[in-house]
């Protein structure tokens, strides 16, 4: 409301940047905590989990926090659609911070503290909803960014017992470990692909383009966070403690039931209301034709539905799936419209951002199959 289309894409890159550093532990050792936390018996030594991730979590992210701010600050004009280099930089160190609150909400998923996750998720939340309306104009944001590392200040407080020395244990190590190959790909992958993506997309269209397709994603994120959300809060830790037993394929048709059914509805439903919805959230500026609308929906869909074996193989640790089927989502997507021979336009985007999702889902379904 504050930027029109144009800062939409702008706070996307950024956010993309914050992803890109906080990804590639969260999106492995992030999820591989909530797993063994779940499966531990002994409070103690989900604490040694939680100190072994933060560990393993800062280790990795620091390097890539240190690789993106020296890109940023040297070739500005190449990083993130020409953002300031000093603003990319410092998205970089957010997204190493912001490991902290990640890891801490793994944490708290193995041991189903929902009260607490939704309290931290809530804080974080007001947190950046302040930022976005007391920032001034012009350093809107630079507040955005910088509010997404108070909720690690926050945590340093609540978990004083986190900065104690770890006690060794190769099994708890071992197992974390087992993380850190999905979560480097995933985590880097992803985000760079949705920056390239977007990229390519102002390119042959215009940042105005970006913002429309950053708000067709946002809008339909809506569905896909709720899905997600259960999918992991509710589901991962039960798929976690039933793996290998019959139990586990029973989960799973249950998980389908509650999330995929109604994220279709879901999604029918804001594809019937999209332009008084685009026009509530952001201004008349923001308007998309039906086909382009469907189609983005359609593929959100896929996605959501490509997401529920992900969860079962990370229950699994099948992390050699994990990895290979993380190109065949977000990359695969850029990679179609680079190579996409005709004028690119928001309905051939979707038709690619469709194709993308169908194949990463049969190819996580054939995965767990495969696995059973």
């Amino acid at each position: 409301m504050r930027g029109g289309p144009e800062l939409v894409a702008f706070w996307a890159q950024l956010g993309s940047v914050v992803d890109l550093v906080a990804g590639v532990a969260l999106a492995g050792v992030g999820t591989g905590i909530s797993v063994l936390v779940a499966q531990a018996d002994r409070l103690e030594r989900q604490r040694g989990i939680l100190r072994e991730s933060l560990r393993l979590g800062v280790a990795t992210s620091a390097p890539v926090m240190l690789a993106v701010a020296a890109v940023a600050l040297v070739f500005p004009e190449h990083v993130a659609g020409g953002l300031p280099g000093p603003l990319i930089a410092l998205a970089a160190v957010v997204g190493c911070v912001a490991v902290v609150p990640g890891m801490v909400n793994g944490y708290w998923l193995g041991q189903q503290r929902r009260d607490l996750m939704l309290i931290l998720a809530f804080g974080s939340a007001g947190v950046q909803l302040a930022a976005a309306l007391a920032a001034p104009q012009r350093d809107v944001l630079v507040f955005l960014t910088l509010a997404l590392a108070l909720p690690a200040l926050a945590l340093m407080f609540v978990f004083p017992w986190a900065r104690s020395p770890i006690s060794p244990d190769r099994d708890r190590d071992r197992g974390l470990r087992r993380y850190l190959l999905p979560g480097l790909t995933i985590g880097v992958l992803t985000p760079l692909a949705a920056v390239a993506a977007r990229d390519i997309v102002s390119a042959a269209m215009s940042w105005h383009a970006v913002g429309l397709l950053q708000a067709l994603w946002r809008v339909s994120d809506w569905v896909g966070n709720v899905a997600a959300g259960v999918m992991a809060v509710h589901f991962l830790p039960r798929l976690a403690a039933a793996h290998g037993t019959p139990r586990f394929a029973a989960e799973l048709k249950r998980a389908a039931f509650v999330t995929i059914l109604p994220s279709g509805l879901a999604l029918a439903v804001l594809g019937v209301f999209q332009r008084p919805i685009f026009a509530l959230l952001y201004d008349e500026s923001f308007v998309i034709s039906d086909a382009a609308v469907t189609l983005f929906f359609a593929g959100t869909f896929a996605r959501i539905a490509s997401w529920l074996p992900l969860y079962a193989l990370y229950a699994m640790r099948r992390t050699r799936s994990l990895v290979i089927g993380e190109f065949f989502s977000m990359p695969l997507f850029a990679a179609l419209l680079a190579a996409y021979p005709g004028p690119l336009a928001l309905e051939s985007a979707g038709a690619l951002w469709l194709a993308a999702y169908a194949g990463y889902g049969l190819f996580n379904l054939w995965a767990v199959r495969r696995a059973a």
